[in-house]
């Protein structure tokens, strides 16, 4: 376990600087952490999308682990009911949700200079 966390610290210490796209689930507070172990909390951008159905506690936890960190934290506003493609309920709505959210929060990141978004999706 403990290579493993090495290799993907050296793989983000390659990066020189990145931001999270960063939901405060488990996957993505790990990859946070683990960017601003391998970076520095300077070169390293936390970005939360937020929306009318995130629990405002939610939002404030990330907010308190990215001022531990030290790290800028940034939040977009989605809204997901006004996407056809996800209250229509089609089987691959979330594609569209993601597709959306990722839009912006690489967005956010690039107008900051932040030019590569790194997220925690795994299997």
């Amino acid at each position: 376990m403990e290579e493993k966390y090495q290799k993907l610290k050296e793989y983000i210490s390659g990066l020189k600087r990145v931001a999270v796209a960063y939901s405060a689930g488990v996957d993505s507070t790990f990859l946070l952490k683990t960017a601003v172990d391998a970076l520095g909390a300077d070169n390293v951008l936390a970005v939360t999308a937020i929306s009318d159905v995130m629990p405002s506690d939610e939002l404030e936890e990330a907010k308190n682990f990215c001022q531990s960190l030290g790290v800028s934290h940034q939040t977009v506003f989605f809204d997901a009911l006004k996407m056809k493609e996800f209250v229509s309920n089609p089987p691959d709505r979330c594609y569209y949700c993601k597709k959306s959210i990722f839009t912006l929060i690489l967005s956010v990141a690039e107008k900051l200079g932040f030019g590569l978004v790194l997220e925690g999706t795994n299997a």
